[in-house]
């Protein structure tokens, strides 16, 4: 599902259509509609080849893994369910306080 946010998302910010981005490339509408979907995925070289025809590149590069999101949604998940409610509760009045101080 990567591609088809890469190539919408391309393709969206230089206001092309799906037709246009696909004359652009020497294909069909219908090609970059199942894309985009997610219905067919692209390989790699393709994905860069539409980002390159909406005139955007693409970069990526190879960083540490952070496990740092994971380690929450595992810590959040061996509470029980009314702990996860009164956590979310008192995170919510804070973030109201703050909101509060900040205006008044």
């Amino acid at each position: 599902m990567i591609a088809a946010t890469l190539i919408a998302e391309a393709r969206k910010r230089r206001g092309l259509t799906q037709a246009q981005l696909a004359a652009r490339m020497g294909t069909h509408q219908s090609v970059v509609a199942r894309w985009e979907t997610g219905r067919t995925s692209p390989d790699f070289e393709t994905v860069i080849r539409a980002v390159r025809a909406a005139g955007l590149d693409l970069g990526v590069s190879i960083v540490e893994a952070d496990d740092h999101d994971r380690a929450l949604v595992l810590r959040e998940l061996a509470l029980r369910p009314h702990e996860r409610l009164a956590r979310l509760t008192r995170a919510v009045r804070s973030l109201e306080s703050m909101a509060a101080a900040a205006h008044g």
